[in-house]
């Protein structure tokens, strides 16, 4: 405990770290303050952006740059008072559109406990972006909630569904791509061909999780991709055919390579043809 607390405090710095301590001590004092106290920490730590980065934070690795100094608080002030599963549920039922983000943004903080999933199970469910980007995206929560077998792979799909049906990017939700399947390519192909019907781009991260889970029409659609006018449609269709990994299908990445105007997508090809 002694070492996730000090590694948060070192994060938010000797400001914010006096101005929980205190807030901590009121609650320490009172527990019934605990739902009053975490309102207002955006208010009394602040809503700064902290300098961004991917880093070792907690029991897993974050994005820096998403959170908050009042979202370390937070967690800060969770683990110190060892906040009970019903009470962190509780702070998110009573909370407003702020106050959840902000709790949501602490699991990837805190050590990974079975309140991630109800609280995963609500983030699929609803409607505002800001949850689902706080609980799901920027950390590598989502990896290590289904590395835990805490998530089955049902609800981990719908969790990465719903990444793609709101077009977030997949490197957002660290990981995430050694959670591909099978199941999981079927439901992408079918969202592909939904949205092309109705004349909607396709998640230009759908390609590089075929290639990682290959189902019926996978590498005709990598293949697609390769010719597709979007850079970023192209660069995913030859990652996934890297992971692919099929010999057979590197005469259509040679076809393409001297064609190829982008740099970055120039350079997978490279590597996929060895």
């Amino acid at each position: 405990m002694t070492g996730l607390l000090d590694d948060l405090a070192t994060r938010l710095g000797p400001p914010a770290l006096a101005a929980a301590q205190a807030l901590l001590a009121e609650v320490a004092a009172d527990r019934d303050r605990l739902p009053v106290v975490f309102p207002g920490l955006p208010r009394r730590i602040g809503r700064d952006a902290l300098p961004g980065g991917r880093a070792p934070l907690g029991p897993g690795e974050v994005d820096l740059g998403a959170f908050r100094r009042c979202d370390l608080a937070a967690a800060w002030l969770l683990h110190a008072v060892a906040a009970t599963p019903d009470e962190r549920l509780d702070l998110y039922a009573h909370g407003d559109i702020e106050e959840r983000a902000m709790l949501l943004r602490t699991l990837p903080l805190l050590p990974l406990d079975p309140v991630v999933v109800p609280l995963f199970a609500e983030v699929q469910r609803t409607n505002v972006l800001l949850h689902f980007e706080a609980a799901l995206c920027d950390s590598d929560l989502f990896a290590r909630t289904a590395d835990a077998g805490l998530l089955d792979q049902t609800a981990a799909n719908r969790l990465l569904l719903k990444l793609a049906f709101l077009d977030l990017p997949l490197r957002r939700v660290l990981a995430a791509e050694r959670h591909a399947n099978v199941e999981l390519s079927r439901m992408l192909i079918d969202l592909a061909t939904e949205r092309e019907a109705a004349g909607r781009a396709v998640w230009r991260d759908t390609c590089r999780l075929l290639g990682r889970a290959p189902c019926p029409g996978a590498a005709a659609r990598l293949l697609g991709g390769l010719e597709h006018g979007d850079d970023g449609v192209r660069l995913a269709a030859a990652e996934g055919l890297l992971a692919l990994a099929r010999a057979d299908l590197r005469p259509f990445a040679a076809e393409r390579l001297p064609r190829e105007p982008r740099a970055e997508v120039r350079a997978a090809l490279q590597r996929l043809l060895g």
